[in-house]
């Protein structure tokens, strides 16, 4: 079954030119290099860029997490891991989880290696390295710490001790989510650091948080915290203005539609702490809280005994008493004390920092949308109450109508448009250009397996006829039959046209009447050398196979050579 296609396939490929030749080859190799690179291409995800920077212990600690997950990963140069780009974000959390990539410093082990040939400045230059190394690995301990960095810079000593300049140092503190220093911590480190630094002072020392929030300014007459504390109080008011914002918005698009209004809110707050103590007196109601009673009574009957004053009246030999005139007395004496208590309320009042003293709130309505002017009052009266207004405390509301310019918006709009669309021509054309592409491999292919088997058909063309029918042709067509005289190639030419297996062997059953005769077309020395040449070839090869069967057909035309003689 494979060897009548070989056969097909040389006799096609001996028709075609090398010009010929060389285009099918090429083709074929194209086709053979460019299918396997494009299904490649199409299989193979799109990496991005997951980690970048990172230093050899975090790189080798990520690798082997993304190896026990399971997740496919690339290495590059300088520390960078690139993983499938629809799992970067998922990859990044979870090896945040595991607290990857952790805080990598070089401290002292810099002076591990051989330092032959290092100058005084490069020695320095590490010192100070290893130095800013070694702190940040201890103020990376601390918990809630994510990442942190240390610039020192120490000046050069001078001769005189008032002309040295001190030593300075930054740092920079990146907090976990959710967390913050506190005021503690904040001194902790600054005493650390100073500490840690030969001739530095804790005022020289400046720490800042990753959004870029002083924590300590250095300055010796500024508190701890003050600073910390003044961004955490902006930070709570543009928190609390951003939830009126929202609100009042929130309301407005649902009402007027999106972007047909613009809400912008202020909130001011009372950070100052008071305590305040009432005392309420009311003297309707009365108690006695205390009462006293005296009563003094004395009576006497007149006599009066004495002597007199002095030693005498004391002696053993006393001196004889005076006797007075009788005469009688009576003494009375009554005193009454009453303590009313007056009743009395304390109240004792503290009012915590942070208690907002003033909301103000400014909204802007596209006038397109505004029919009637008592609409901006509704609009106001809504604003009011979803802002919380209080119009004792002094907050204010303005709504005003304004024609929005949506200028921007437009082009912005457009731009995005043009560019979707010219992203889908470009898709379009793409595809186009691959579907064009492979018509037209198609298309040649199926040309070739057409000319195929149209020079299959025609090198298998039966152009011979039995021997029987020569006795019916005219005499003309009869003279033109070769000749023994014409020699063996013009009987060459008539052979060529018999397919491999035409002719039976010696000892097959067909008789010489069957055996085929190149009848069909004029055998003339005007025909193409290839095809003399196939045919020749052709009678080489059965000659060779079967010599008896040559031997024959030669007999053949000798007896009719003789009979038409």
């Amino acid at each position: 079954m494979l060897q009548p296609a070989v056969k097909q396939f040389n006799s096609f490929w001996s028709k075609q030119s090398r010009s010929q030749r060389v285009v099918i080859i090429s083709l074929l190799l194209a086709a053979l290099i460019l299918v396997p690179v494009l299904v490649s291409w199409a299989s193979t995800p799109t990496y991005a860029v997951a980690f970048k920077g990172l230093s050899e212990e975090d790189a080798g600690a990520i690798v082997q997490k993304l190896d026990e997950a399971g997740v496919a990963y690339q290495l590059q140069d300088g520390g960078t891991i690139l993983v499938q780009a629809d799992q970067v974000y998922k990859v990044r959390l979870q090896m945040a989880q595991n607290g990857l990539p952790g805080q990598s410093s070089t401290g002292y082990e810099l002076f591990d290696q051989s330092t032959l040939g290092m100058t005084e400045f490069t020695q320095k230059v590490n010192l100070q390295r290893a130095m800013e190394g070694e702190l940040e690995r201890t103020i990376g301990t601390l918990d809630g710490v994510s990442a942190v960095r240390v610039h020192l810079v120490t000046p050069e000593k001078t001769l005189l001790s008032s002309d040295q300049d001190p030593s300075t140092a930054s740092v920079t503190v990146k907090m976990k989510t959710g967390q913050a220093l506190s005021v503690a911590q904040v001194r902790s480190i600054t005493h650390l650091v100073a500490s840690s630094v030969q001739g530095m002072q804790a005022e020289n020392v400046v720490i800042v948080d990753s959004e870029g929030s002083l924590l300590s300014s250095g300055d010796p007459g500024d508190s701890a915290g003050a600073a910390s504390l003044s961004d955490s109080q902006r930070a709570a008011e543009a928190a609390a203005a951003s939830e009126v914002r929202k609100r009042v918005q929130s309301m407005l698009d649902k009402i007027l539609g999106p972007n047909k209004a613009i809400v912008q809110a202020s909130v001011a707050m009372n950070w100052s702490e008071q305590e305040i103590t009432v005392n309420n007196y009311d003297p309707t109601p009365q108690a006695v809280r205390s009462s006293q009673l005296i009563h003094e009574q004395y009576n006497s009957d007149g006599l009066v005994n004495g002597g007199i004053p002095g030693a005498p009246s004391n002696l053993p030999t006393p001196v004889p008493q005076i006797t007075g005139t009788p005469g009688a007395i009576y003494y009375d004496r009554l005193e009454q004390t009453y303590n009313y208590e007056v009743s009395q309320m304390q109240t004792k009042e503290l009012i915590a920092p942070g208690r907002v003293s003033k909301v103000s709130v400014s909204v802007m309505v596209d006038q397109a949308i505004i029919t009637d002017d008592t609409q901006i009052e509704t609009i106001k009266s809504a604003v009011s109450a979803a802002a919380g207004i209080d119009d004792t405390r002094g907050d204010a509301v303005v709504v005003e109508a304004y024609t929005f310019d949506r200028t921007y918006y437009d082009k912005q709009e457009e731009d995005l448009n043009n560019q979707s669309q010219m992203n889908l021509y470009m898709q379009i054309g793409l595809i186009a250009a691959a579907v064009l592409a492979l018509a037209l491999i198609l298309f040649y292919f199926s040309r070739l397996i057409r000319g195929l088997r149209s020079a299959s058909k025609e090198a298998w063309r039966p152009i011979l006829k039995p021997v029987g029918e020569l006795t019916q042709l005219p005499a003309g067509a009869a003279g033109a039959m070769p000749s023994m005289e014409a020699g063996m190639p013009s009987g060459a030419a008539i052979m060529a046209g018999l397919p491999q297996g035409a002719f039976p062997s010696m000892g097959g059953q067909q008789g010489p009447e069957d055996v085929l005769v190149d009848l069909s077309t004029p055998v003339q020395r005007t025909q193409s050398a290839m095809e003399d040449e196939q045919r020749a070839k052709l009678i080489q090869k059965m000659a060779e196979e079967n010599p008896a069967m040559i031997a024959e057909i030669i007999q053949i035309w000798l007896n009719e050579d003789s009979k038409n003689g």
